[in-house]
């Protein structure tokens, strides 16, 4: 599944150097540049990635793409994980390309705990261009959180798009994954066909079934009645 990890953040990375500038870089980074991170260090990486995220003004810029160039170069070498994740949510706060191209590449990351933190990420963006990028790993991701997590982001998007994308989370024999992307469909469509998933795989295909209708005073007191 993760085989092609290393080729996704190569070519994010070649992407970062290719649209570098020659622009002085401000002095707060934790070691030199170019210097292997190392496992001594972790909170301080940390540290100075939250003050990363904080420069960020939402807005596509040169100056912001210059520090997503550089959390990109700093994702594809750092070994710890929870570091990669502070990368993840420093740059789930940009606005540009390289932001964007990371967080999808990052749900091809070793790591289960990186790959949930990109979908979530990617969810609360919004874009419909991650859509790709989310069926996918609620396709073929061995992990069920991180399949459970694409299906959330995938309903967050509210795209037409992600909608026969949650096909497979309604096809999967697990109970838990099915409720998931009922309630993403939930969310997208703004409708409600209560639990039945096979109503819900005809809206993921594109259908329009016709709404439940509304159970009759008689069948709510049963529901109600003790004995």
């Amino acid at each position: 599944m993760h085989s092609d990890h290393k080729i996704a953040w190569l070519t994010v990375v070649c992407l970062a150097c290719a649209g570098c500038r020659s622009v002085p870089w401000p002095n707060v980074w934790p070691f030199p540049e170019r210097e292997l991170t190392t496992y001594r260090t972790p909170s301080m990486r940390v540290e100075a990635l939250e003050q990363f995220g904080m420069r960020s003004t939402s807005v596509d810029s040169p100056e912001q793409r210059e520090i997503t160039d550089q959390l990109a170069r700093q994702m594809q070498v750092e070994p710890d994980p929870l570091v990669r994740r502070a990368v993840v949510r420093s740059i789930a706060e940009f606005r540009t390309p390289m932001a964007q191209q990371v967080l999808v590449a990052g749900l091809n990351d070793q790591d289960m705990a990186v790959r949930i933190s990109c979908c979530t990420a990617l969810g609360r963006r919004g874009d419909a261009e991650s859509v790709a990028g989310l069926a996918n790993a609620l396709r073929t991701d061995e992990n069920i959180d991180v399949r459970m997590a694409a299906a959330e982001a995938l309903g967050k998007i509210k795209s037409p798009e992600a909608m026969p994308a949650l096909a497979a989370a309604l096809d999967d024999r697990d109970p838990a994954l099915q409720y998931a992307g009922v309630q993403a469909l939930k969310s997208i469509t703004g409708k409600d066909y209560g639990p039945d998933v096979e109503t819900w795989r005809q809206v993921a295909a594109g259908g329009n079934p016709p709404m439940p209708e509304p159970p009759s005073i008689a069948e709510r007191l049963r529901k109600v009645a003790p004995f």
